[in-house]
């Protein structure tokens, strides 16, 4: 009698911690569901959905952004470089940035230790640069844009120095078109700096009304917005290069009025040839010719 009773009684444990495990599980699936489904949701991208951005904005970002991204990249690797430095090293500089037309090492006098190539076209004055001589003691960079009749050279100083006294510089020089090559559309694109105008794009009445604009007042409180001149409205923004203000711009009116590209839809090329007739059983297919059922590529 008493096993009858204490079997029941097992019997009955045993179902009741069953249901309840059953209840947990659903319980448990279900909480699991609600939070996938409003807390941790997963994101999506509507690809289709057009973009609200200016156009003027995206024509701006898509011109000046491979033209920036290699400038500031060379800025960060000349600061950090606060010693005098090896032949290597300048070798090394010149293949991690091919559009550079050279690097010099100069002491704080302004003679020239050594110059990578030996020799350039262009002649370099450097005495401008010796000019910011206490920026370059609170080792900061520094920059100067020189044009004459054979163009423009941009150079970029970075102090070193020995016993942590300023001794020197290091003095990247570039012509700006060797660095204006990187964006999709030079022409659209304008670039100019406190020293003056750096890239005029495709035209130089354009870029010499911007040129005439008071800048320094506008950058004493913005580094982007629209400016009309002439009556064209121009997108710019501005960087800082040494303690120089950069800035880019590009003609907003003009990419607002641009109509958007129709979409590229993919389509089988219109001369694809046919696909082969299923050959007899046991005979291969023309030589050739795709096997039947073969997943062959289309031109877009």
């Amino acid at each position: 009698m008493k096993r009858t009773i204490c079997a029941a009684l097992v019997a009955i444990f045993c179902c009741a911690v069953l249901t309840g495990c059953s209840t947990m599980k659903t319980t448990w699936r279900s909480t699991r569901k609600l939070y996938r489904h409003y807390v941790n949701v997963d994101p999506t991208i509507d690809l289709s959905a057009a973009s609200g951005a200016d156009k003027g904005v995206q024509q701006l970002g898509a011109l000046f952004m491979p033209v920036d991204e290699p400038l500031m990249k060379l800025t960060r690797f000349l600061s950090c470089q606060d010693t005098p430095p090896e032949n290597d090293w300048v070798q090394q500089q010149l293949s991690a940035f091919p559009w550079l037309s050279g690097l010099a090492v100069l002491d704080n006098t302004g003679v020239v230790k050594f110059q990578v190539p030996s020799t350039f076209m262009h002649p370099l004055d450097f005495a401008p640069l010796l000019e910011l001589a206490d920026r370059f003691k609170d080792r900061k960079l520094g920059t100067v844009v020189k044009t004459d009749e054979l163009g423009t050279v941009v150079m970029v100083g970075a102090p070193y120095f020995e016993n942590n006294e300023w001794v020197g510089l290091i003095v990247a020089f570039f012509d700006p078109r060797s660095l204006l090559r990187f964006s999709p559309d030079p022409s659209a694109l304008v670039v100019l700096s406190s020293d003056g105008t750096i890239w005029p794009g495709g035209s130089e009445q354009g870029s010499a009304a911007l040129t005439a604009v008071k800048w320094n007042d506008i950058l004493k409180s913005n580094v982007q917005g629209e400016i009309t001149v002439g009556g064209t409205s121009w997108i710019w923004v501005s960087r800082y290069l040494g303690q120089l203000h950069v800035v880019y711009l590009t003609n907003a009116t003009a990419a607002r009025a641009k109509k958007p590209a129709p979409a590229k839809d993919a389509k089988p090329a219109k001369d694809a040839p046919a696909a082969p007739e299923p050959s007899a059983a046991g005979t291969a297919p023309a030589s050739g010719a795709a096997p039947a059922g073969s997943d062959t590529p289309v031109a877009p």
